[in-house]
């Protein structure tokens, strides 16, 4: 029993030294000097902004009966002229009925593609390449024969020329007043 006496005491005093501790004291922070930042002074709300009065409509293009009938008289002239341009296959000659527009637009890949796509379609194998292609594969074949049955103005230099299938009325050509007369454009932008 004496063993377990001095076991017991070796771990009583193992005990009490581990649990003392010595107790340090922490430092006092040092005192940081309290700045007082000062707010800015609050910016005055901006001026409302002055309401803004519409812009006043443009004036509606009014057409005279006299106007549509002697405009209606020329496209007919002029889609008989193309007519017979388009019939003999005339590209060099069509070509001067066209605005820059028109030629830029319809000569460009992008529409190229569509027309051959359009022609696969429809199950022949004809490739559109090139603007004199889109002329004696489009334009020969579908607006030789054109007929004018109404125009409408857009605007005073400005028209869009109808023709009339099945009971219904279809755009033939959108056309441009220019210098040298009315040429075949491309539909403007309102």
């Amino acid at each position: 029993m004496k063993g377990i006496a001095v076991l017991l005491l070796a771990f009583i005093i193992l005990a009490g030294m581990f649990s003392c501790t010595t107790t340090e004291t922490e430092p006092e922070p040092e005192s940081v000097p309290v700045v007082s930042v000062q707010e800015p002074a609050p910016e005055p709300e901006p001026a409302p902004e002055p309401v803004q009065e519409p812009a006043p409509e443009p004036e509606k293009f009014v057409v005279t009966q006299e106007m549509y009938v002697e405009t209606f008289d020329d496209t007919k002239v002029l889609i008989g002229k193309l007519n017979t341009i388009i019939a003999s296959g005339n590209f060099e000659e069509w070509e001067t009925y066209l605005t820059d527009d028109y030629i830029a637009y319809y000569s460009s890949q992008d529409q190229l593609d569509y027309f051959t796509e359009l022609y696969k379609q429809r199950g022949y194998s004809q490739r559109i390449n090139d603007f004199n292609d889109y002329f004696r594969y489009v334009v020969v074949l579908s607006r030789r024969d054109a007929v004018v049955d109404e125009i409408e103005f857009i605007d005073s230099t400005h028209i869009t020329a109808y023709t009339k299938l099945k009971d219904r009325l279809t755009v033939l050509y959108y056309l441009e007043k220019t210098e040298n007369g009315w040429k075949i454009g491309l539909k403007p932008e309102n």
